[in-house]
């Protein structure tokens, strides 16, 4: 051997080992947070997880999405043993894993999120009359995934007092809004008042609810219109709607140029654990709200401020005679609504979201 190999040799470290290897690699890289969902395309991945991403990536998280999908439980999970294996933290959107797949899941990568916005413990009635399902072992199965993760993320405190203490650590992030992008409706002194509801067609249910108490506003000479932003238009006969086909370019125009949100919904297990959006859109839109104090709903809409809260046939109709017919109290309220909606901001949302991951996922940066 030369002198020039001795002393090159002679001066080498050894050999990393492969677990010394990983950790000086993972110091190198930007941490991976992967966001998990049956499917990335439903409403709640599309408003927490989807507007969260481009927010985490500038503060230097690697954000990647994986869909689970549903069905064949074992293979979601073995097929995607590659995104376990990379992830420093799984963000998992609204999924419970089976014991044995959180086991399996767990040796990949043990830093674990839960976020939901839903009472994923129940499930909800499959057709109006049926209440929802309570079942002991969905629950137990829920309870089991919450106590597998590090932090559990609740879309509102009512649904954080369903999960209770089941979670180790427990956070309240109600779903975001961009502010900047919903314009504020003008509320004009319109002679012909525009009602509205916003949601899935498998909602419409609850706005099918309330046709007696529309009825009566026709029959007392109320004059308005339902603006339905829906895939199609609930069964109110005898009571003028006009469908707006949803879409994302569309919805936050179609909200401004209403004048007053509607948002009823039973009292259930289910519907107390629901996050409350469509009632976060009406303020963000500046518009009050007429709304069941149920779940996210009663901390959401103010009673007296930005809307009213309404149980009974008699207090909907009450509610909405008083606002439909004082344009100065749609515009009080509505004003008082836009300003309560600064609470729920997209860039709050991600800030937060950001102070939970980074430790989990050992960021130094």
């Amino acid at each position: 051997m030369s002198t020039h190999e001795h002393l090159t040799t002679g001066h080498l470290p050894p050999p990393p080992k492969p677990a010394e290897w990983t950790a000086a690699a993972r110091q190198r890289r930007r941490p991976v947070v992967s966001l998990v969902a049956h499917d990335p395309t439903v409403p709640s991945f599309r408003l927490r997880m989807a507007a969260l991403r481009p927010l985490l990536e500038a503060g230097g998280l690697d954000v990647r999405t994986v869909t689970l999908g549903r069905g064949r439980e074992w293979f979601r999970v073995l097929r995607q043993a590659g995104a376990w294996r990379a992830s420093d933290v799984l963000v998992f959107q609204q999924v419970k894993l089976l014991a044995g797949e959180r086991a399996f899941v767990g040796r990949l990568c043990g830093s674990w999120v839960l976020d939901v916005d839903d009472a994923i413990m129940f499930r909800r009635e499959r057709k109006p009359g049926d209440g929802p399902s309570t079942a002991s072992w969905r629950q137990r199965r829920f309870r089991s995934m919450v106590g597998r993760c590090r932090v559990v993320v609740a879309g509102s405190r009512s649904l954080a007092g369903l999960i209770g203490g089941a979670a180790g650590r427990l956070a309240v992030l109600p779903t975001p809004v961009d502010l900047s992008s919903y314009p504020v409706a003008p509320l004009p002194d319109r002679s012909c008042v525009r009602l509205v509801w916003i949601g899935l067609a498998s909602n419409l249910r609850y706005l099918e609810a309330l046709a007696p108490v529309l009825m009566q506003l026709r029959v007392d000479g109320v004059r308005f219109e339902v603006r339905v932003i829906s895939d199609r238009l609930p069964n109110l006969r005898g009571v003028p709607c006009t469908l707006v086909p949803w879409s994302e370019a569309v919805e936050r125009k179609a909200l401004a140029d209403c004048d007053v949100g509607l948002a009823p919904l039973p009292d259930d297990a289910w519907t107390r654990g629901k996050a409350g959006f469509r009632c976060i859109q009406y303020a963000a839109s500046g518009l009050p709200a007429v709304a069941s104090p149920v779940g996210a709903q009663r901390e959401v809409v103010r009673d007296g401020d930005t809307g009213a809260w309404a149980t009974t046939t008699e207090s909907w109709r009450e509610a909405l005679h008083r606002i439909c017919g004082d344009v100065g109290l749609r515009r009080q309220m509505g004003a008082a609504a836009r300003a309560a909606a600064s609470c729920y901001a997209l860039s709050i949302f991600g800030q937060s979201y950001l102070e939970l991951l980074r430790p989990l996922a050992g960021f130094t940066g």
